[in-house]
């Protein structure tokens, strides 16, 4: 049963523009659509390469056993309704921002705990592809059986990031985004909620929306990441720098992973219309690109591995709000140069700044690498266990690292505020 945590869903008083009240509710006629759509959904015949050549790390991508009885488990025991009233738990808000550079109008969704406490730290937490929200609701699951209104110490925001599922904009006449717009949007929102001062955290594409932020507006005071690519200039830089064996591995797998498993981002960033276009055609194709992901950038050995439900669930938001072909922008924008190093992002190397490297991760920071390259460094944590989706798989340690983080900032934030 979830939790009720509707007495968090109190906004800050004196806002210019009260948020809209969210509650997701997917047409009867699209629910049917989807449940079709998998049960027509033709699977290849078994042959070697989607069967036999199958291994735990993925090296070929999902399996043909995999996908067929996903597809069954989804069409049987996976029920959308209850998926969606599980989401609707969560007090969820829609908010509009314009870009004070530009004028784009987002209409902006966020799920979010508000706090009665008057020095409760602000913090946005900021998911990736092919995440969402869901990727916190463990953490704001913890928060609500650790506090109450009246004792939590922070106000958590958890948005879709722009153009991602539930966010979207509102201009029919579109440009192509980019990271700086996306971070001034989730930076307008922060001040639309009343916050002057407050902290980013992010993984995967939130890694760099939370640098962004960080980097180029006043508001945003600290910045704490579960994810990091370095470019060719900081590769450089920490070349000759010692690392524990512990970190040499983490090293390794990602090298591994740089080599055979980034395919799919060159494809996004460079032919997003034909991959978007492809996947659309049925959810079981989406499951299969999407679910590989989830399976191979999770630890599946000692932490608990992410179950179907959870996989389906993140897969159908993208099915339902036509997301995936919207989530392509950041692999355009991140893909500028063909094999190339991830450009420069403006990074702030003065407010206070905080890692935490999980076991299994698509790039990572040692230690002597961080304290190296960032002198604002305060807070560091390496886990032997986790993944990409730290905060699905590990809730309670990503948890952990966050409130330490938070107790090092604090006086960065309140001072602000």
């Amino acid at each position: 049963m979830a939790l009720n945590l509707s007495a968090f869903g109190v906004l800050p008083a004196g806002l210019p523009v009260a948020p809209t009240p969210f509650s997701l509710h997917v047409p009867n006629r699209d629910v049917h659509t989807l449940y079709s759509l998998i049960d027509s959904a033709y699977i290849a015949q078994p042959a070697y390469y989607n069967t036999h050549a199958y291994a735990p790390n993925g090296t070929f991508g999902v399996s043909r056993d995999w996908l067929a009885e996903a597809k069954q488990t989804w069409l049987d025991d996976i029920d959308w309704r209850e998926q969606e009233a599980y989401q609707n738990s969560f007090p969820q808000w829609k908010l509009n921002v314009t870009l004070p550079s530009d004028g784009q109008v987002f209409e902006l969704h966020f799920a979010g705990l508000f706090s009665k406490k008057a020095d409760a730290i602000p913090i946005t937490f900021l998911h990736g592809w092919p995440g969402s929200w869901l990727e916190f609701v463990g953490v704001m699951t913890l928060l609500g059986e650790k506090y109450t209104p009246e004792t939590l110490p922070y106000h958590v925001v958890v948005p879709s990031i722009p153009d991602y599922a539930l966010s979207t904009r509102v201009e029919e006449n579109e440009t192509e985004l980019n990271m700086t717009q996306a971070s001034e949007a989730l930076n307008e929102l922060m001040i639309g909620l009343g916050f002057d001062a407050y902290v980013a955290q992010g993984g995967d594409v939130g890694s760099f929306l939370a640098q962004t932020m960080c980097g180029n507006h006043d508001e945003c005071k600290a910045y704490h990441l579960n994810m990091y690519f370095l470019t060719a200039e900081q590769s450089a830089a920490v070349a000759n720098l010692t690392v524990t064996p512990a970190e040499q591995a983490r090293l390794t797998s990602v090298n591994a992973w740089s080599n055979t498993g980034s395919a799919y981002a060159l494809e996004h960033g460079t032919r997003p219309s034909t991959i978007s276009l492809v996947l659309n055609t049925n959810p079981v194709a989406m499951l299969a690109w999407m679910g590989e992901k989830f399976i191979e950038w999770s630890d599946n050995v000692v932490s608990e591995p992410l179950s179907l439900d959870t996989i389906t669930s993140m897969v159908s938001l993208y099915w339902f709000t036509n997301g995936f072909v919207r989530s392509m922008w950041s692999y355009r924008v991140l893909t500028s140069v063909i094999g190339g190093a991830i450009p420069d992002m403006p990074t702030s190397y003065t407010k206070p700044f905080g890692y935490s490297a999980f076991q299994v991760e698509i790039a990572t920071l040692p230690q002597s690498w961080a304290e190296h390259l960032f002198p604002n460094l305060v807070f560091y944590n390496a886990h032997n266990k986790g993944g990409h989706f730290a905060a699905l798989q590990e809730p309670t340690l990503f948890l952990e690292d966050i409130e330490q983080f938070l107790a090092a900032v604090k006086p960065n934030v309140t001072a602000s505020a």
